[in-house]
């Protein structure tokens, strides 16, 4: 079980934090965005009619340090997140992590995925999980486990709003908070 890729996102649907923390999100960064030398769109996919605009992928790349594909299971997850909240599948149960705690919205591929929610912000996590168990217990500790994780990154998203210079509701662009978020989900991964 590790954790593949994060989403952070307000109440409506507005993305604030997006990273992706798998082994080949941290190759990508070495290589540039299209392989070893940061090759540009058209160099790369050999489109030398100018029909790529370099200019529009820079920005979409740059936007999000996550892979496309888990963007898009993130905003599947996401999807499934605001169905269940609003048609009442889901209410806030016991206290403190296990209030806040939603447990799995989508299975794909290998991934599946978890939320965690509080009252102005969604926290949705990909874990890939090659092996599937039956085990109650395992999936418990499992569940603990992500808790834990989404308690903490929920305490760094508190400190961050507490910087009179952050801004509510906007991206998240905090040194401070990102090196925070991949420090746990290192430990989470067990790096």
């Amino acid at each position: 079980m590790s954790l593949s890729a994060l989403a952070i996102v307000g109440r409506h649907r507005t993305p604030f934090y997006m990273r992706d923390f798998t082994i080949d999100a941290d190759n990508l960064s070495s290589f540039g965005i299209y392989g070893q030398g940061g090759l540009s769109e058209a160099e790369f996919f050999g489109d030398h009619f100018g029909i790529a605009d370099d200019e529009a992928l820079e920005k979409t790349s740059s936007a999000w340090p996550c892979n496309l594909h888990h963007q898009f299971l993130l905003q599947a997850a996401c999807d499934q997140l605001e169905e269940a909240l609003r048609e009442g599948r889901w209410r806030p149960n016991g206290s403190g992590a296990d209030a806040c705690w939603v447990g799995s919205v989508m299975t794909s591929d290998n991934y599946k995925a978890f939320a965690y929610v509080t009252t102005n912000v969604r926290y949705i996590s990909l874990i890939e999980d090659e092996i599937a168990s039956d085990n109650p217990q395992v999936l418990k500790s499992h569940d603990n486990d992500l808790k834990n994780l989404f308690a903490n990154i929920h305490r760094l998203y508190t400190d961050h709003l507490l910087n009179p210079f952050a801004s509510p509701n906007s991206k998240i662009t905090s040194k401070r908070f990102d090196l925070g978020v991949i420090h746990l989900a290192d430990k989470f991964n067990g790096r």
